[in-house]
């Protein structure tokens, strides 16, 4: 076996040299990327409970929003988020039986004129619009379920049922020239995932 040459040493340490700073710029780039999109959609807290022939929906969700995500609102693009609603029947030998599923949205926008943020919702047999003042207020306005009562469609029997709850941004409801930015970059995929909670009667 032949001995290296310094001259192919120094090649191949050249080389390694180079795979080593190419992996931590992928790392710091990746890091990047993602303190960037750290803030996030919570799901706080949920009370769910089966009232007659209904599903009443108490409780608070975390709405997080990134620095571009902020600049984009503070432009005047409005945004505009799903709350996604399962309610299942359980059983004990079989996959829990979904019964009834609903989307509720809310929208939150800012004026320039004013100096305010308006959020807005289109729940069941409620529809409205509150100005408030800073944007902490207004998250915390968008992100409050008190007492929103969906309507169940066929009657509710006396088993155990959960409620599987999702929040997340509505990307499909952003000016179109702004989707392919969304959904290429992780900076708009706010999402909560699903959570599941027990519905009380």
């Amino acid at each position: 076996m032949r001995d290296c040459s310094k001259t192919e040493k120094c090649a191949r340490d050249g080389v390694e040299l180079k795979r080593y700073w190419r992996c931590w710029a992928t790392v710091v780039f990746a890091l990047a990327c993602f303190s960037d999109a750290i803030a996030d959609f919570k799901i706080i807290d949920i009370q769910p409970k089966i009232v007659d022939q209904s599903l009443v929906l108490t409780g608070n969700l975390e709405l997080g929003l990134n620095p571009k995500v902020e600049e984009a609102l503070a432009k005047g693009i409005p945004l505009d988020i799903n709350i996604d609603v399962h309610l299942r029947r359980e059983r004990r030998f079989l996959w829990d039986r979904k019964i009834a599923s609903w989307t509720l949205h809310r929208r939150i926008q800012y004026h320039a004129l004013s100096g305010q943020y308006l959020v807005s919702t289109a729940e069941p047999e409620a529809e409205y619009g509150e100005s408030l003042l800073t944007l902490q207020e207004a998250l915390k306005q968008m992100g409050t379920l008190n007492g929103v009562t969906l309507k169940l469609e066929e009657p509710v029997t006396p088993a155990a049922h959960s409620v599987d709850i999702r929040v997340s941004l509505d990307i499909e409801a952003l000016p179109t020239p702004l989707r392919p930015v969304a959904y290429t970059s992780f900076t708009w995929h706010l999402n909560s995932g699903w959570s599941t909670w027990k519905a009380a009667r």
